[in-house]
């Protein structure tokens, strides 16, 4: 810089500006460049470790299809995927289309695919911390147990001081044990209220004198199975039932009784008791909801959606309610909320809870008096026959 003079020093540095300030503005404009065409993509890109990676992620060692029965009752058939020893996902087996019966009829892979978001995620359950492991009883019915199962000998009541549910600590066993706990309480129960005594301790507990006569005096129709929720799919039901009629053998013995006299334990199902489901069902016509499949909603021109959320609780047949909006069927929720399947409906009408009743007995009362039923639809394939009585035909 030694000898440079003040304007010679400054011509350089307006040029030098100047330099950079175009610069800076094709790189701005370095976005209207062409592109070069790339043939192949997978040749072009330098690393592509990454895809190793990705691929690595879904591999698996060997995987199983398995039956899903929860509560939903759909019993979807899955696929686990299993990467040393832990099922690392879980998805649908798509090949409900290859089903066949023994007729050699075919099914349709329209069911595929068939499963839900609880499913999918049924590995989280797998090996989640709140997952019972092992046979667990509460620490006072064991106590009761092991004190000698005492009772009050008129009331045939436990002491309650070996019965506070909800309070009480739980005890692992070993399965042996249980099997054994569960059985002898079975046949405690039955020797309780069997016979005479047995009657005497019922009407100290105040049951109903028609529920006495009913049980004929057989304490195995004291004990009453239910699945209970985690056993309501079709496939543990039909379980309980076949355990009910087994306890025929107890009453066999207990009283010495032939296979013709002897009576098992009675069923509760989850509509009439628990009512989980509408209890008009089997209390009018013997049998649960099982005349309806849910696909053949595509069928219908009118599909109302009362006292079932189909999107939230009926996740793998969601797409049939789709499929029948897509034909033309009018979808009607009637709702105490606005759930999940509202917003797929043409209308909606959201009531108080409880006045369910109200609002069907209205509709009825309209749909008689205005004459819009279809009388010999009602008369061959509806249960209201049944409703009429035999004496006076009213």
């Amino acid at each position: 810089m030694r000898g440079m003079s003040r304007r010679r020093f400054l011509q350089i540095s307006v040029g030098t500006v100047a330099g950079l300030t175009a610069t800076a503005l094709l790189q701005d404009l370095a976005f209207l460049d062409p592109i070069p065409e790339i043939e192949n993509p997978l040749a072009y890109y330098p690393n592509r470790g990454w895809e190793k990676v990705y691929r690595d992620l879904f591999q698996y060692d060997d995987s199983f299809t398995f039956l899903c029965a929860p509560n939903d009752t759909h019993n979807c058939l899955l696929t686990a995927r299993v990467k040393q020893g832990i099922i690392t996902r879980i998805e649908p087996t798509y090949r409900y289309g290859e089903a066949t019966d023994i007729y050699g009829n075919t099914s349709s892979h329209r069911w595929d695919p068939r499963a839900c978001q609880k499913g999918l995620a049924l590995g989280r359950r797998f090996y989640g911390d709140r997952r019972v492991k092992g046979a667990m009883v509460r620490k006072g019915y064991l106590d009761w147990v092991q004190a000698g199962r005492p009772r009050d000998k008129e009331t045939g009541q436990p002491p309650v001081q070996y019965f506070q549910r909800g309070k009480d600590e739980w005890v692992k066993l070993p399965w042996d044990q249980a099997f054994a706990l569960v059985s002898g309480s079975l046949v405690d129960i039955a020797r309780t209220y069997n016979g005479e005594e047995g009657r005497v301790r019922l009407r100290q507990q105040g049951y109903d004198e028609d529920m006495i006569t009913a049980y004929k005096g057989h304490g195995t129709q004291v004990l009453k199975l239910r699945g209970g929720m985690p056993f309501v799919g079709v496939t543990r039901i039909m379980g309980f039932y076949r355990m009910a009629n087994m306890l025929a053998l107890l009453d066999a013995q207990m009283n010495k009784l032939g296979p013709d006299q002897a009576l098992g334990a009675r069923h509760w199902d989850s509509y009439t008791w628990h009512t989980d489901l509408p209890p008009g069902h089997p209390l009018v016509t013997g049998q649960q909801t099982v005349e309806f499949d849910l696909f053949t909603a595509e069928n219908a021109k009118l599909i109302t959606l009362w006292g079932m959320n189909w999107i939230a609780t009926k996740m793998p047949d969601g797409h049939w309610l789709t499929e029948a909006r897509l034909r033309g069927s009018k979808v009607v929720v009637i709702a105490a909320e606005y759930q999940a399947t509202a917003n797929k409906a043409d209308e909606v009408i959201i009531i108080r809870p409880g006045t369910d009743a109200a609002l069907a007995l209205g509709l009825a009362r309209v749909i008689i008096d205005e004459g819009l039923y279809d009388d010999a639809f009602v008369k061959s394939f509806t249960d209201l026959p049944l409703l009429v009585r035999m004496d006076n035909l009213k």
